[in-house]
């Protein structure tokens, strides 16, 4: 046998006769088989990684930076209420053209004076530049967690007028919605808010 070529081999062979002849084979190759790959088991999930403890400066600069975006988004203010211990302000400006207040009184003062204390200073708080836009002006008047008073501002009808008492302006648009009985009796006794106006409606 000779070999020739890669996968070639000739082999000689001699017949009974004395004939030689030559033939050729391929040469049997043994396939390799591929090689197996196992699927590797999939990795449990990593734990979060803790957030680093940060600094008293970059506390300080956080606190900067969220003072900073505040400033620049609208804030309304609700400081003229003077006499509230405690009040809440939802803006619904952009979702229904509303403002609701909700404005704790000191228990101690008189309900209709509370009430009246609140109905003057809501002509301040109606003429500021952060509710521009808003169409109702809920105020919802509390002490000790008891509603005493509720009326709504409509602002298409307010017309601030300085020569009048705060309180006219603010009776003439709004619309009373509730009221307690000493409250009302305070108004009369006082000849005073609501009483007077066609839009009063005592629930």
């Amino acid at each position: 046998m000779y070999g020739f070529g890669k996968n070639f081999y000739f082999y000689h062979t001699c017949s009974n006769y004395g004939t030689c002849y030559m033939r050729a084979e391929d040469e049997k190759i043994p396939k390799e088989e591929p090689e197996k790959v196992e699927a590797s088991e999939p990795e449990g999930k990593e734990e979060p990684t803790p957030e680093p403890e940060l600094t008293e400066e970059e506390r300080a600069e956080a606190a900067e930076k969220r003072a900073t975006e505040q400033e620049t988004t609208r804030k309304i203010d609700s400081t003229v209420f003077e006499y509230a211990t405690k009040i809440d302000v939802t803006d619904a400006i952009d979702l229904n053209d509303h403002v609701i207040l909700i404005l704790n009184m000191n228990e101690k003062t008189q309900p209709g004076m509370a009430t009246q204390h609140v109905v003057n200073q809501t002509y301040d708080f109606v003429q500021q530049a952060d509710i521009k836009g808003a169409k109702t002006i809920g105020i919802n008047i509390k002490q000790s967690e008891k509603k005493i008073a509720q009326f709504t501002v409509h602002m298409d009808k307010f017309v601030p007028n300085d020569d009048e008492p705060m309180y006219d302006a603010v009776i003439a648009t709004s619309e009373m919605e509730f009221m307690t009985d000493e409250v009302k009796e305070f108004g009369e006794t006082m000849e005073f808010f609501f009483l007077d106006y066609r839009l009063y409606r005592c629930t």
